[in-house]
């Protein structure tokens, strides 16, 4: 079964209030990334971040010749956040997570 692998990294300052990350997909040898930035106290961000990294995995998806449509929006809008907040706390250390398509 092919999956798709998510890993987070936090970047710029760990004190701030504004999160930032780079976050990259990938199924087989095809990859896809962004990076991200938003404060967690702004609900519309996160969602704008969310939506964005749904369009992105669906984009790493699809280059891996695997049907874009697989997981819905939420499971990868979910997916995607759990990995991300799993990367908040690690100071710059990669996170990697794996969802099965």
């Amino acid at each position: 079964m092919p999956e798709l692998s998510c890993t987070v990294r936090r970047t710029g300052d760990y004190e701030s209030r504004t999160e930032e990350y780079e976050v990259s997909y990938a199924v087989g040898e095809a990859t896809r990334g962004l990076r991200i930035k938003y404060q967690a106290a702004r609900a519309f961000e996160i969602n704008a971040v969310l939506d964005a990294a749904v369009e992105v995995a669906r984009s790493a998806i699809a280059a891996a010749g695997h049907d874009p449509k697989g997981p819905t929006d939420e499971a990868l809008a979910k997916f995607s956040w759990r990995t991300i907040q799993s990367a908040k706390y690690e100071e710059g250390e990669p996170k990697t997570s794996t969802l099965g398509l």
